[in-house]
C-alpha cells in the first residue's frame, strides 16, 4: 500500500482521538504448534492497516498531545543467527520505506519510549487516555503478554491513565475502501475466478472433495503465488447443508451438487466467492428449480444495495424473497418456515478479513464491499446451494466486482463443457 496512503489513515484516526491521548497496536507474534513447530503467522489487521508492516513482533505508537503529533514504529532487531535460520527481517529504512513512519526504532526500545510518553510532559504532553486494540486476545509479545493484560498492567503502573478500546473507530475507517484497496480485491477476485475455472474444468464424479480443494489451491499458486484467503469449502451433496463444512473428504457421487466456497488473497485483501456446480455437468429439474431461486434471490439483492442501506435490511428482504418464492415452489408451507432452509446472514463486509469488521448500525456508504450469499439448504433432498458475489457499494448503487464469474445455469453447464473439460459431452 502506498505510503502516502497509510499516512492518510493515520491522520484520520487522529482526528477521531482526544488530545491527550495515546494509541498503542501490536502486530502479534507466531504461535506455537507443537514442539518447535509454529502456526503461519497471521498479522494484525489493524496494525498491518496503518503500517503497512506484515512482520511479527512490531508496534505503533500514536500520540496526540497538546505539543503536536508524534508515530512511532517498532520493529525486531535484525539477528544474524536467527537471519540463518528464517531470513532477513526488516531493517530500519525499509520498515521506513513501507510504512512512511520516519521515527522506526528497534523493538528494544519499545517499552522505554512509551514510559518516556507517559511521564515526561515536557515533551510530550499531558497524557491521560490509553487506546489499545482490545477486540481479541491478542499476544503481543514473547512474553505471551495479551493486549488486556497489557492495559491491567498499564493501569496499575499509571493510575491516572484511562483505558479505551479502539478497535470500533479503526473499524469505521476500515468499512470504506480506498481506491486502492478495491484495485486489491478486484485482483484477489480475478485470482479466484481463475482458479474456479481450473476447478470446472476438472470437476466430475469419483473426485473427492480435498481434491477439487487442492486443484484451486494449486490454480492461485501458479496464478501468482497467492494464497487462499480462509479454509476453502467444498461441499458435495448432503455436505453442502453444513454451512462451513470442515473437513472435504468425501467421493463426488454422479449428479449431486457441488458447493465451492473460497477465495484467493491478494496484498492482504480478500476475495470470497461461492458458486454451486451439478457434479454430472448438467443440473436435474430439482437442482434447477432450487438453483434459479437462490440466483434471483442473489441478483435481487445486488439490485437493492446501495448507500444507506444496512446489512439487517438487505437481510429482511432475502428472507423476504426466498419465503415467498419457496411457499410458491413448494419447497416449504408457509413463509415462517424459511429460517429451517436458509439460516444464516446474507452479506458482510469484505478487505483485509474476509469477514471485515462492521458495525451493523451503520448504512452503507460509497466505497464499502460486501458479500452477497442468499442460499438454500434442504436436508431431505441432499441439496445444499449458495451463490456467493462481491459487491462495491457506489455513489448511486453497486457494483458486482465478480460479475465475470460464471454464475447462470447456462453460463455453468456450458463452462463444465469447455475443452479440456473432464465432464461428459
Amino acid at each position: 500500500m502506498n505510503p502516502r496512503e497509510l499516512l492518510s489513515r493515520r491522520q484520520e484516526l487522529i482526528n477521531k482521538l482526544p488530545l491527550g491521548s495515546v494509541s498503542v497496536l501490536f502486530s502479534g507474534i507466531e504461535q506455537k504448534s507443537s514442539a518447535d513447530g509454529l502456526y503461519p503467522f497471521v498479522v494484525n489487521k489493524n496494525f498491518y492497516y496503518l503500517t503497512g508492516i506484515e512482520q511479527e513482533h512490531s508496534a505503533l505508537i500514536l500520540v496526540n498531545s497538546g505539543l503536536g503529533v508524534k508515530t512511532y514504529l517498532f520493529v525486531d532487531e535484525i539477528d544474524e543467527t536467527k537471519t540463518r535460520w528464517v531470513g532477513k527481517k526488516l531493517d530500519l529504512e525499509t520498515a521506513k520505506t513501507i510504512s512512511g513512519i520516519r521515527d522506526v526504532l528497534t523493538y528494544s526500545m519499545f517499552s522505554l519510549r512509551l514510559n518516556e510518553i507517559l511521564t515526561q510532559r515536557e515533551f510530550y504532553g499531558d497524557i491521560h487516555e490509553l487506546y489499545l486494540d482490545l477486540e481479541k486476545n491478542l499476544i503481543m509479545d514473547q512474553d505471551l503478554f495479551t493486549t488486556q493484560a497489557f492495559a491491567s498492567k498499564l493501569q496499575r503502573d499509571y493510575s491516572t491513565l484511562g483505558l479505551n478500546n479502539i478497535h470500533p473507530l479503526i473499524t469505521q475507517l476500515r468499512m470504506v475502501k480506498s481506491p486502492a484497496e478495491v484495485d486489491a480485491i478486484r485482483q484477489a477476485i480475478k485470482a479466484t475466478g481463475y482458479g474456479l475455472l481450473h476447478v470446472r474444468k476438472q470437476l466430475k464424479p469419483e473426485l473427492y472433495e480435498y481434491q477439487l480443494e487442492a486443484l484451486f489451491a494449486y490454480a492461485l499458486k501458479e496464478y501468482g503465488n497467492l494464497t487462499t484467503s480462509f479454509e476453502t469449502i467444498i461441499a458435495a451433496g448432503k455436505n453442502a447443508i453444513v454451512l462451513h463444512y470442515p473437513n472435504p473428504k468425501d467421493k463426488i457421487q454422479d449428479g449431486v451438487l457441488v458447493l465451492c466456497d473460497l477465495g484467493a488473497r491478494y496484498k492482504q485483501y480478500a476475495a470470497d466467492i461461492t458458486r454451486t456446480y451439478p457434479s454430472s455437468g448438467i443440473f436435474n429439474p430439482l437442482q434447477r428449480q432450487v438453483y434459479e431461486i437462490v440466483l434471483q434471490a442473489n441478483e435481487y439483492i445486488i439490485s437493492l444495495a446501495k448507500p444507506g442501506m444496512k446489512i439487517i435490511d438487505l437481510q429482511k428482504a432475502c428472507l423476504d424473497f426466498l419465503a415467498k418464492a419457496c411457499v410458491k415452489e413448494g419447497l416449504i408451507k408457509k413463509e415462517e418456515d424459511i429460517g429451517s432452509i436458509y439460516y444464516h446472514n446474507v452479506s458482510h463486509h469484505l478487505g483485509l478479513d474476509t469477514h471485515d469488521p462492521m458495525s451493523r448500525e451503520l448504512p452503507l456508504a460509497p466505497g464499502c464491499v460486501i458479500t452477497v450469499e442468499p442460499g438454500l439448504y434442504i436436508k431431505e433432498l441432499g441439496i445444499g446451494i449458495r451463490i456467493e458475489d462481491d459487491i462495491l457499494i457506489t455513489e448511486k448503487g453497486s457494483e458486482n466486482l465478480s460479475i465475470d464469474i460464471p454464475k447462470s445455469i447456462a453460463d455453468i453447464e456450458a463452462s463444465l463443457r469447455l475443452p479440456g473439460s473432464k465432464n461428459p459431452q
